[in-house]
């Protein structure tokens, strides 16, 4: 089942994460595109108009990720029965 949905590649290490002062719970594939969008956000004081195609490529690839994550549900609760 790993092989058909292989997770992404960690792009930011841990460093990075660290300096850019990134929650745990934001540390995953898509953080090395959530801190351009964090520096982003700073540097434009916050404007919510501000910053649009940084948030369009994170939320993409957080959508992305939740794909990959639903995909893998399925398969186990198929493999198991619990799906027909």
């Amino acid at each position: 089942m790993a092989d058909r949905f292989p997770p992404p590649e960690m792009k930011a290490t841990k460093e990075e994460m660290d300096a850019a002062k990134l929650p745990y719970q934001y540390r995953d594939y898509c953080a090395h595109l959530l801190i351009p969008l964090n520096d982003c956000r700073h540097k434009a004081t916050f404007a919510p108009w501000a910053c649009g195609h940084e948030k369009h490529v994170y939320e993409k690839c957080q959508y992305k990720e939740w794909k990959r994550r639903v995909a893998i549900m399925i398969e186990e609760k198929r493999r198991i029965g619990e799906l027909v």
